[in-house]
């Protein structure tokens, strides 16, 4: 009980605006995560508009019976003066008939015009009183829309989905932290990074909240879209990254970055790296600067439909390992062990050992390098991990300059093979030793802090499991939380694009998904007419509609080609807010 009054203080204070701007951010975060605190908030708002509709609803009657007794005494003012009135005319021209009598007999010339002013005065009162009512029922009709109103505003209300929910992680910011999420999100960040209000270095435990978009459906529910001042971008996924201690609001220090990995089954150029802001219920994605963002090139070759499904042998069990040159001619066995050493090797004669000087690192410096051997013996998507970014960049470098290897071969196919070097770098002597063998270990595998073991299993575990996608991905760094996107611009021939939609109503939202392309714009709505302003001549497009009308939820989507002047005519169908959801997920197969 004595938790539910506090609850209701607090609650008073938020409604009164009389919280700090700590506990304001507080109360919003609370009623994000606890959903009782939610309900209890909801009952008792609603709780205080019923007590103010009353006190409106005795106002009304108030008044409803002042403007009665107000109306009547007016009525009485206008008949008294009236009679007032009459009574003066009657006697005024009963003076004048006698004066008329006395000097001349045509009485009835004389009486005829007087008898019509009576009548004109007669009626010139009443039209006035008629004039009078209606002015006074002016007011009146007025008032009454204006108690109505309210209520007609709390029929219409805006479509509020479901907020997709986001992951929590708690790490230590006094040491280097790789963190992957649910769905493949890869974030590594330094120690330190992080900054209070005050500019103040935070220690101690972080809470991070992430949420990941990575599929259109997703990004349809959370309302998002694909555009940077209305060029079109084609998108490699969403996040949605915060920082918190104790509640409190953090930042990334300047000249502090973090890196993140999106995943991805292919890789397409030109991704980079954008910042979203909220603008009357869209989203703007903007460029963030180049000395904020580095993009690296984590796969040079794109696999056709076939290859990016196959699925990857590892080099430990593969039948016909890849081949260094010179290693080709020997027994399988034989032939890794030969590749293992020469990579090695090969590796420990061209990495620049002076790199650690010039960073000023001292003792142990570990590198996890993690490629793969495609079809065409090429190293591609090469991912090294390392105190350093400088130590990642030259693992690459060298990585990259390997020779072509004879490709790998299981059942009389080439195949691709996944290859990990671990390997020690001393920053004192400059000395490089590697580690033989390929397939990655428990003891090589990098835990700075929190990871997601399920993927590390994985490729542990049963390795053939491991699909293409899951070494793929788009390493960009960031300086900004907040909204982020990995995206690239789509310049292509633009069309104008308008359709009408008849009886749309207010609360409605249409958006338009391609196919061909990972991009979703929004409509601009001016009447029953849908903008898209400017879009990709002749692409086929799904349109998807989502409105509410007198509380009820209706969907509605088609697939067109994008041409001008289009007649497109929406089939609404009812659903529930618990099931559009599902819809969405079901109309995702034709993206």
């Amino acid at each position: 009980m004595e938790n539910h009054i506090k609850d209701i203080a607090f609650i008073n204070g938020y409604l009164n605006k009389t919280l700090s701007k700590k506990e304001t951010l507080f109360f919003e975060e609370r009623l994000k995560t606890d959903s009782q605190f939610n309900s209890l908030f909801k009952e008792h708002t609603t709780l205080i508009e019923g007590i103010k509709r009353q006190q409106l609803k005795a106002e009304i009657i108030s008044g409803k019976k002042i403007y009665t007794r107000y109306k009547w005494l007016k009525y009485f003012g206008f008949t008294t003066l009236a009679l007032v009135i009459i009574i003066s005319v009657f006697i005024f021209t009963t003076a004048n008939n006698s004066e008329v009598i006395k000097k001349d007999n045509s009485t009835i010339e004389v009486v005829t015009p007087t008898l019509s002013i009576d009548t004109l005065t007669s009626l010139k009162t009443t039209t006035d009183t008629v004039v009078e009512k209606e002015i006074t029922k002016a007011p009146q009709e007025q008032t009454k829309t204006d108690v109505v109103k309210p209520e007609v505003k709390t029929k219409i209300a805006k479509i509020e989905i479901p907020k997709k929910p986001f992951q929590t992680i708690t790490f230590n910011a006094d040491k280097d932290t790789t963190i992957v999420c649910k769905e493949g999100t890869k974030l590594t960040i330094k120690k330190g990074s992080f900054l209070d209000k005050n500019n103040t270095v935070i220690t101690g435990n972080i809470d991070l909240e992430v949420t990941e978009y990575y599929t259109l459906s997703d990004m349809l529910l959370a309302q998002l879209s694909t555009q940077s001042d209305e060029t079109l971008l084609e998108t490699g996924g969403m996040l949605n990254i915060k920082a918190f201690q104790n509640n409190a609001p953090l930042h990334l220090a300047p000249n502090t970055t973090i890196e993140i990995l999106f995943p991805s089954k292919t890789q397409k150029k030109g991704m980079q790296l954008f910042s979203g802001a909220w603008d009357s219920g869209n989203i703007n994605w903007t460029l963030q600067n180049n000395s904020d963002t580095e993009v690296v090139v984590v796969e040079e070759v794109v696999l056709d439909m076939v290859q990016e499904e196959q699925v990857d042998i590892p080099f430990s069990i593969v039948e016909i390992p890849p081949a260094y040159p010179g290693c080709e001619h020997l027994e399988p066995s034989a032939s890794k062990k030969c590749t293992s050493v020469a990579i090695s090797k090969f590796v420990m004669a061209n990495f620049n050992t002076e790199i650690a000087m010039n960073l000023g690192l001292t003792g142990r410096q570990r590198i996890n390098t993690i490629f793969r051997i495609n079809q065409e013996g090429r190293p591609v998507s090469i991912t090294s991990r390392a105190s350093d970014p400088e130590l990642e960049i030259e693992a690459n470098r060298v990585i990259a300059l390997l020779p072509k290897m004879t490709p790998g071969k299981q059942r009389g196919k080439t195949v691709i093979v996944p290859y990990s070097l671990p390997f020690v770098f001393q920053a004192e002597s400059n000395q490089l030793s590697a580690l033989t063998g390929s397939t990655p270990r428990k003891e090589t595998l990098r835990r700075d802090s929190i990871v997601n073991k399920k993927f590390e299993d994985k490729l542990i575990e049963n390795p053939a499991s491991v699909k293409a996608y899951e070494l793929n991905g788009y390493i960009l760094r960031t300086s900004k939380l907040g909204w982020i996107n990995c995206d690239r611009f789509i310049r292509r021939t633009n069309i104008p694009f308008k359709l009408k939609i008849k009886n749309a109503g207010d609360d409605i939202r249409v958006s338009m998904v391609f196919k061909s392309i990972k991009s979703i714009i929004p409509s601009s709505k001016i009447g029953d007419v849908f903008d898209f302003k400017n879009v990709p001549k002749d692409e086929n497009v799904v349109l998807i509609a989502i409105k509410k009308d007198q509380g009820k939820l209706y969907l509605g989507n088609l697939e067109t080609k994008t041409t001008e002047h289009p007649n497109i005519e929406f089939v609404f169908k009812e659903i529930t807010l618990d099931n559009l959801h599902d819809e969405i997920e079901q109309l995702h197969s034709t993206f």
